[in-house]
């Protein structure tokens, strides 16, 4: 590839990754969700060219959002999102599995936003792990006027009120466990993504992940969990002084709900993917993640499945 070729495909996938987060700024809710594709273009531009040519496309990149929407922007791409696009190409090039990649991805995603949240924190003032609860209120205020203006009943009013508040309420505690899941989907979207792209356009590409349909994680889990279960109770017992212990079960017992969540929706796409066809599969998966009692299930079967391996038991030999 010539060095003039080269320079302009950069600038293309920089620029589109530019595009891809400056829609959440422009498209409401569809463009939140492309503003979570904007590591892919990084990726690919690592991987079709070099690791130098991927840091000059984040700073070019960065430069340009710097100009659009302010500092403050460029430091939510810069660590939000672009560290990780550029990680990612860099670790696809010197490890040969796919979910070795994948984990590696989910640390460098989680660290930088971290940082993140740190820095933002010292420019702002405002700490999203300990809002106070007069921000809290200001924003439910504002909420339920808008609700009330629309002419909900003030009984149904202050029902849906004290229980939206004790949800926010939440938040700050569980905030770790939502960073984490957060990091954890942008690097699976951006993974994905630059994988199918790098397919059609040829060149290195991503080491491919299992298929869904096996995806398993180790019964060592289960010492994590029972390690959540004492954090929580420790922490709830021993008053203010342990409150860091009650933080860190609930937010270690959010995650491995996840993860059993994964293993539970795994387990489900194995067995109907074959005996009723990919759309029926497809709709049984999202009706199980909407629907908490069946949420509630496929957890307990991704727990049992760690135990038990139904794929081995039941299954079928197709992925």
């Amino acid at each position: 590839m010539t060095s003039t070729r080269s320079l302009v495909e950069s600038a293309l996938l920089a620029g589109l990754a530019v595009v891809l987060f400056l829609s959440a700024e422009f498209l409401p809710f569809v463009g939140l969700a492309f503003s979570l594709l904007a590591p892919a273009p990084l990726v690919v531009l690592g991987l079709r060219h070099n690791g130098k040519m991927a840091v000059l496309g984040l700073l070019i990149a960065t430069t340009l959002i710097v100009l659009f929407l302010g500092p403050l922007s460029g430091l939510f791409f810069l660590l939000g999102f672009g560290v990780l696009g550029v990680s990612l190409g860099w670790l696809a090039k010197r490890c040969k599995s796919g979910a070795e990649v994948l984990l590696y991805g989910i640390l460098v995603s989680l660290g930088s936003k971290l940082l993140l949240m740190t820095l933002a924190a010292k420019i702002t003032g405002i700490n999203p792990f300990q809002l106070d609860a007069v921000e809290f209120q200001a924003m439910v205020d504002r909420i339920f006027s808008l609700y009330q203006s629309a002419g909900m009943s003030p009984e149904s009013l202050a029902a849906v009120r004290q229980q939206f508040a004790q949800a926010i309420e939440t938040i700050p505690m569980i905030f770790p466990a939502i960073l984490t899941a957060a990091s954890a989907l942008d690097c699976y979207l951006s993974y994905t993504v630059s994988s199918f792209v790098l397919k059609r356009i040829g060149g290195q590409g991503l080491p491919a992940l299992p298929p869904f349909s096996h995806w398993r994680f180790p019964k060592s889990l289960f010492g994590a969990l029972i390690a959540s279960m004492v954090f929580t109770i420790v922490g709830a017992r021993g008053g203010e002084a342990w409150n860091i212990a009650l933080r860190a079960g609930v937010n270690l017992r959010m995650l491995l709900n996840f993860l059993f969540l994964l293993q539970g929706l795994s387990l489900i796409w194995y067995l109907l993917k074959g005996r009723v066809g990919k759309a029926l599969a497809v709709a049984a998966i999202i009706l199980v993640m909407f629907v908490p009692l069946l949420s509630t299930v496929a957890v307990m079967a991704g727990i049992a499945d760690m135990w038990l391996d139904f794929r081995a038991r039941y299954g079928r030999n197709d992925p």
